[in-house]
């Protein structure tokens, strides 16, 4: 995979710089804010090659990558304009239907809690060993070791609001700072000491009530969603000589106590409210409750609203100290996905696929589903059905020996600690639960059955071969049947692709191919085809040959950012064209002036569905109607 060109192209087909407001990324998935989701090419975007799926839910355009997800996110992170102030992005209307309320929820509590489940993975996993080193006997709870490791694992839950107040700063688009002031106003020993006492507490004469904020949650969500307005109006009304103290001087008077009499208590409510509702539906409906979630995870995760439910795992982490439904139902979904891929990678026929099953199998029963659920369940349909009924089953196990999780981790066998306690049945339960869900997902898979695949080609510039829009297979040759010849598109000077100077080109991350530096504007069908993709910065054309070669023509280097000015496209998508068509005119002139290379790669982007993919280096010059690449 190539992670530079993979970045490009999405920023290209989610619309371009400007309409990503926000880019965060989680363990397997990109999530955006866009202004407009309506450019995003979802189609176009779930074909690109390291793609494994894309869906716009929860208020973010999700793409999912899979374990090379950070990488992507740093090249991508790389082309955003980073001069683009927060204040000046476009506002998007506001939705207030039910889902566009839910996909707002979703997206707040997606963009707070994503940054700090390493610090809560981490420091679950370490009170998990650190247990059971004490079990084992490898170390005494009276030791001072013991006690460094016990607080070093309690910190990131004792301290949760302050991790919290920074990460909803950041989302609620106000000063961080200020708002981890807040988190250490609700922490500060002198405080706890305050509302922990007998005698009742007030401030300026108004009550205060005994609340007890290390571990909670709501709390300091809601008061810095508070000061995220407040902070608007001190702003204002703060002299510019002044301000650098005034403005939070403003906030800490107003916000504080509002928070301490009103949003502390309010949040401590609502947080306890939705653990006792969790705990309501459990009592009044048993296992069935993890039952249903299990077998409705792969839905959930699907579109990526599983992060909704962060409140209520920190909620029972924090109270009772575990939590039983979530995670547990994660449990069982997970290690199902991921056995059931495994299973398709041992039946399926097709090679490609098999390697892809296997991968994502084996990432699947570590905790990361999204590999197996887009690029093997979702594609046969049929094994999804096994991988629920797998999940079920070890649900209903789970559920009626009331499996416990300790820690807020991806359920997977490397997280396995998450489940041991004192009760050393816990473990032993989970591993139960693991084994049910892996065995009977694999065989379901086995029994069911499924519709193998077809090998079809993808290309990196995101166009579906023509047997994925259902029309006639075309076999690559896997032999020297006969030679393809693909013609010169443009005209000018001939250069080989190892000079380009774009890596992403030169080193054939692509497909093989040619370069020209063209000496006249005009770009012409290279064969007789089909139109695959029509860039919307319209420098990039995909096109397919009758024969099933797939080839790329990107006029210039980095034309990307010229945004479609001085380009001209004369045919659309999906169009049938004719060798010497003229496809595209560009200025040429006005594209150097601006200071861009307009030398053009024209790369096989399926080079490896053939034998050989040879250019015509030995001439200087070229031009339409003379041959360029021949594949073999």
């Amino acid at each position: 995979m190539n992670h530079k060109q993979l970045a490009q192209s999405i920023m290209e087909l989610v619309g371009g710089n400007d309409n990503i407001n926000t880019l965060i990324h989680c363990s397997t998935r990109l999530r955006l804010t866009l202004k407009n989701p309506d450019m995003a090419k979802t189609q176009e975007i779930k074909s690109l090659d390291g793609v494994i799926g894309a869906v716009n839910s929860g208020g973010q355009y999700q793409v999912i990558i899979g374990n090379d997800v950070a990488y992507v996110y740093n090249e991508l992170a790389k082309r955003m304009d980073t001069r683009q102030s927060n204040e000046i992005q476009e506002k998007q209307k506001a939705d207030y239907s039910p889902k566009g309320l839910f996909n707002t929820f979703a997206s707040v509590i997606a963009g707070i809690f994503q940054p700090i489940i390493p610090a809560i993975a981490a420091s679950g996993m370490l009170k998990a060993l650190l247990l059971l080193a004490t079990v084992t006997g490898l170390m005494s709870k009276e030791s001072q070791t013991y006690t460094v490791l016990s607080v070093m694992s309690d910190a990131a839950f004792y301290f949760l609001p302050i991790l919290l107040a920074f990460s909803s700063a950041n989302k609620f688009k106000t000063n961080p700072f200020v708002a981890v002031l807040f988190g250490g106003i609700m922490l500060h020993p002198n405080m706890i000491g305050l509302l922990g006492g007998e005698d009742p507490v007030s401030f300026i004469g108004i009550p205060v009530a005994s609340v007890q904020y290390a571990t909670s949650v709501v709390p300091i969500i809601l008061t810095v969603w508070f000061m995220s307005y407040i902070e608007k109006i001190a702003d204002k009304i703060s002299p510019g000589p002044v301000k650098i103290f005034l403005k939070p001087l403003i906030v800490i008077l107003i916000v504080a106590p509002v928070a301490l009499i009103v949003l502390g208590p309010l949040g401590m409510y609502l947080g306890t409210g939705m653990s006792n509702v969790i705990y309501w539906i459990q009592d009044k409906i048993g296992w069935l409750t993890v039952v249903i979630m299990a077998v409705l995870m792969p839905l959930i995760v699907m579109f990526g609203m599983h992060k909704v439910f962060y409140p209520i795992i920190f909620a029972a982490l924090a109270s009772p100290g575990y939590e039983t439904l979530v995670l547990v139902a994660m449990l069982a979904s997970n290690m199902a996905q991921g056995a059931g891929a495994l299973a398709v990678s041992f039946k399926t026929k097709d090679t490609k696929f098999k390697q892809v099953a296997l991968s994502a199998g084996i990432s699947g029963v570590f905790g990361i589903t999204e590999p197996a659920l887009y690029g093997v369940h979702l594609r046969l349909k049929k094994t999804l059905i096994a991988c629920m009924i797998g999940a079920g089953v070890a649900g209903l196990f789970a559920g009626i020996v009331n499996l416990k999780a300790y820690a807020a981790v991806g359920p997977g066998i490397a997280s396995m600690p998450m489940f041991i306690s004192e009760d050393h049945m816990n473990i032993i339960y989970a591993i139960i639960t693991m084994l049910i869900s892996a065995i009977v997902a694999f065989v379901a898979v086995y029994v069911i059955g499924f519709q193998d695949v077809v090998p079809t080609a993808v290309s990196m510039a995101g166009s579906p071969t023509n047997k994925a829009r259902g029309e006639s297979e075309i076999q690559p040759s896997t032999g020297i049947k006969s030679k393809k010849i693909v013609f010169a598109p443009l005209e000018g000077k001939v250069l080989p692709l190892r000079e380009v100077k774009d890596e992403a080109f030169s080193q054939e991350a692509m497909g093989q191919g040619m370069a020209i530096q063209p000496s006249v504007g005009k770009v012409f069908a290279p064969f007789d085809g089909t139109v695959e993709t029509v860039f919307r910065t319209k420098h990039s054309i995909g096109l397919r040959s009758v024969e099933g070669v797939e080839l790329l023509i990107h006029v210039g280097l980095d034309t990307v950012k010229l945004k479609g000015q001085h380009f001209d496209v004369k045919v659309n998508e999906g169009e049938q064209i004719s060798h010497g068509q003229l496809l595209i005119e560009f200025d040429l002139e006005a594209i150097q002036a601006a200071g861009y290379d307009t030398t053009t790669p024209v790369i096989v982007t399926n080079s490896s569905d053939y034998l050989e993919v040879l250019g015509n280096e030995s001439a200087a010059t070229t031009g339409p109607g003379k041959p360029l690449i021949t594949v073999l």
